[in-house]
């Protein structure tokens, strides 16, 4: 290498070492305390982990000057489950002559011990003791952790926080002017009443439509959401602040014990929605026996206190359970369910956002407010497709519902209205003209020597003779009247407001459409023929009995030579 080319890979180095220099002086830095503090600090932090025996202030503030504390990662630190327990020291700039007030907000909601010191020049000037293992929830801010007012002293002095948790040892700390955290304050509030209103208002929907059509997926699908809104309420604090600030061994396992049991409902809810039980009882039964060891596993480390193994049980179920509902939607869709799409996209959105805050929490990935509540808008983004979903399921049930009425009232060979069809169309018709004395007349045929051409030529040949003439009395018909086959090859065709006379010359019409109606088969044209018997009602006091009486004089016509018109005088 040529001197030159040397001399200018030292002065690389030396401007590599002076940028590594920099960088690390730049972590040393301390915060600006003015009116525009906020951001988080973890980086300008120096970071101490306890070694067995338990530190307290002095031994900590000896062993940073020492230098033993590691600079801060990452703007929020994240420790992980079972971590322990951790000092962090934080330098403090007022240039002002005056004390400065400020908010210092430290840890997360769920943090069990937390102590906050604030020194200058070796003399205590305060110390706080807050988490939720203190009764009173004191200085427990839901949403945003635990909130300390401070009035900073002019010059350099420095905060000391030392946190202790099994669960996930999160440690975001922000030193926020107090009109920033005041609007924070009120941006949280904000948001979490939209949150709640939305979770509230789709239980309620849900719930309704669970006691109006009895589908045990709508009201699985409102106890998943006021799970999820109960598990929200305790990870954020709401829970402890609110309705148990006085009971703070509950709140120190019921967040986990939320985890649990939001994913026991959500799996509740998938083996409902996908009906489980009838096309995959093996995925169901697996199911069950997740929950049940779930559940199992909670209750033992309850019992043991061992509340590393509860957290971690926790959290592990929490994404088993995410998994598995992603994976029965693509079964699901495979299979064609019939809202199989729609649980798929929701519950890709569920999980991914379980997933994101799950890992973020547990460590496992950078902690952001990003990342932190990806759960609130996967959730959210989950339950408006669950919700067109169940909606599409229950359409497409109302369809096939209806398809099958339809069904049940139309013969399927020729899709006229079967004897049940008929009678619940006339129903109506007869009532009105009973009531209001209306003309009301009827007509009843029947194919001449039917039971010659199924012997001669097949049933087949029988079937497409009855279609034939269903079509055609189909198109002969007005709009009010009713239409049916009335059995075998009998049809009947009801008329209101129609007397004797225009039923008759109806029928004449009918007789005649027949007879220019061909079969062919086997090269042979088979002639059609019906004989009719035609009435109209007089002091009949049920449609039944005026059937009677319209087979009775087609019994008279098909006796009479067939192929004729029989009616009442």
């Amino acid at each position: 290498m040529s001197l030159p080319g040397r001399k200018s890979a030292f002065l690389h180095l030396i401007l590599l070492c002076l940028l590594l220099v920099w960088a690390r002086a730049g972590w040393a830095q301390p915060v600006q305390i003015n009116s525009k503090s906020e951001g988080y600090a973890g980086l300008l932090s120096q970071v101490l982990e306890e070694q067995g025996t338990p530190l307290d202030l002095p031994q900590a503030m000896a062993l940073f000057r020492q230098g033993r504390g590691q600079p801060g990662k990452s703007p929020i630190l994240n420790f992980g489950i079972d971590s322990p327990p951790v000092w962090l020291q934080l330098e403090l700039d007022n240039p002002a002559d005056q004390p400065v007030a400020v908010m210092v907000v430290s840890g997360t909601t769920w943090i069990d011990h937390l102590q906050l010191s604030l020194v200058q020049a070796d003399k205590l000037l305060g110390q706080w003791q807050m988490g939720d293992t203190l009764p009173g929830a004191k200085q427990l801010i839901p949403g945003i952790g635990f909130a300390t007012r401070l009035l900073i002293p002019p010059g350099r002095s420095e905060l000391y926080l030392r946190a202790a948790s099994p669960d996930p040892l999160v440690l975001p700390i922000e030193v926020l002017d107090v009109d920033v955290f005041d609007a924070r304050q009120h941006e949280y509030r904000f948001v979490y009443g939209l949150i709640y209103g939305f979770l509230l208002s789709m239980i309620v929907y849900n719930s309704m439509l669970y006691i109006g059509l009895r589908d045990r997926s709508y009201l699985h699908y409102s106890l998943y959401l006021a799970l999820f809104g109960l598990l929200n309420m305790t990870y954020t604090g709401h829970g402890f602040a609110w309705f148990w600030p006085d009971n703070p061994s509950f709140q120190n396992h019921c967040i986990l014990l939320m985890m649990v049991m939001f994913g026991c409902s959500g799996l509740a809810f998938t083996s409902s929605f996908l009906s489980l039980e009838r096309y995959a009882p093996k995925s169901l039964r697996l199911l069950q026996a997740l929950c049940i060891l779930a559940l199992a596993s909670q209750a033992f480390s309850l019992l043991f206190n061992a509340q590393a193994a509860e957290t971690l049980a926790a959290f592990v179920f929490a994404l088993v359970a995410s998994l598995g509902m992603l994976l029965l939607g693509i079964l699901a869709l495979k299979h064609r369910h019939v809202a199989g799409h729609y649980y798929l996209a929701a519950m890709f959105f569920g999980m991914l956002g379980t997933l994101i805050t799950t890992l973020t929490v547990w460590g496992l990935l950078p902690f952001t407010g990003w990342n932190y509540g990806a759960i609130k808008i996967g959730i959210i983004l989950q339950a408006i497709l669950l919700a067109l979903g169940l909606s599409f399921k229950v359409r497409q049930q109302q369809k096939s519902r209806l398809q099958a009425e339809r069904m049940a009232e139309r013969d399927p060979l020729t899709g006229l209205h079967n004897r049940r069809g008929f009678n619940e169309q006339a129903a109506a018709i007869w009532s009105t003209a009973v009531r209001n004395q209306r003309p009301l007349s009827l007509i009843m045929l029947d194919l001449d020597h039917f039971k010659t051409i199924n012997d001669l030529h097949g049933h087949a040949t029988g079937d497409k003779a009855l279609k034939l003439t269903a079509d055609m009395l189909a198109q002969n018909c007005r709009g009010g009247d009713v239409l049916g086959r009335w059995g075998g090859e009998e049809f009947l065709l009801l008329l209101p407001e129609t007397g004797i006379s225009e039923a008759q010359a109806l029928a004449e019409r009918l007789r005649m459409e027949i007879q220019t109606l061909e079969l062919a088969e086997s090269h042979t044209k088979l002639a059609l023929s019906a004989s009719f018997g035609v009435i109209e009602r007089s002091s009949q006091g049920q449609l039944e009995q005026l059937i009677n009486q319209a087979d009775r004089l087609l019994y008279v016509a098909k006796h009479s030579g067939r192929n004729r018109v029989c009616r009442e005088d």
